[in-house]
């Protein structure tokens, strides 16, 4: 009698265990293809990389969401990325407009995330700084001897470059530039203007083989680097007609998708 009781006592023991053990396996959520995605990425840097530079486009105007799926505004956003402790996860567009997602790095990601998003983060952080402010007062000299300044072209969109004869990717994106001048070429409220660092000699030489259709300022790099504090080349600026900058960005197409959009 004993014996049989205990065996009894030690099946039931077994099978409520076994049915607790089951029940909370059953009641773990299943991971979903986004986080099982998250998960990999911060694993391995390259997978990463090619992931951010693919989805991710942070010059963009993008809507962007927190940690808890809460809009936010984008300084915040960026300035929560220069941190190092997150990750963007392109999450599903609302309409034409990318959405982002900041999404914290676990202790374990691979190191390299962090310091890479945090430095490729800092250059998109300080073109929004700059947006908004007021363009420095100039007065500048093109190749032709034409003068520019900020009181003659008030009430103008200018439509700034900077670059020099050796920036091979200031070089490349030239022939788009042209079709853009082309294309605002019956504008006369719109100014071209590009801002070399090289003496006039070295662009008349330049120039006398590559066409470029802006009005070049040689010489410019006091300019740029001391006024406006650009060391990136090249930088796009679009100011407005009261002098205000209202994009900057480091490739060709991101600024002519925006002008397109404000003119």
């Amino acid at each position: 009698m004993f014996k049989i009781s205990s065996l009894f006592k030690f099946l039931t023991g077994c099978f409520l265990f076994f049915f607790v053990f089951t029940s909370c396996k059953e009641e773990e959520k299943p991971l979903s293809v986004a986080e099982m995605q998250i998960n990999s990425l911060q694993n391995d840097h390259d997978k990463w990389y090619r992931y951010h530079k693919t989805n991710i486009d942070l010059s963009s105007d993008f809507l962007p969401l927190g940690e808890t799926g809460d809009t936010i505004g984008k300084k915040a956003f960026l300035e929560a990325i220069i941190t190092g402790e997150f990750m963007v996860f392109a999450r599903k567009p609302e309409g034409d407009r990318e959405k982002y997602q900041l999404i914290r790095l676990r202790e374990d990601a691979d190191d390299g995330i962090s310091y890479n998003i945090a430095a490729d983060t800092y250059t998109e952080y300080r073109y929004l700084q700059m947006e908004g402010k007021t363009f420095p007062e100039f007065h500048f000299k093109d190749l032709n001897g034409r003068s520019f300044s900020s009181d003659e072209l008030r009430g103008k969109t200018l439509v700034v470059k900077t670059w020099f004869i050796k920036c091979k990717p200031c070089i490349d994106e030239m022939p788009q530039l042209n079709e853009l001048v082309k294309e605002y070429s019956d504008r006369e409220d719109v100014v071209f203007l590009s801002l070399s660092d090289d003496p006039e000699e070295e662009l008349e030489e330049f120039l006398s083989k590559t066409e470029f259709r802006y009005e070049v300022i040689p010489n410019s790099q006091p300019f740029t680097k001391d006024s406006l504090g650009l060391t990136m080349y090249p930088t796009h600026l679009i100011v407005d007609g009261e002098g205000k900058i209202r994009k900057v960005a480091h490739s060709a197409p991101k600024m002519i998708a925006f002008l397109r959009k404000f003119l």
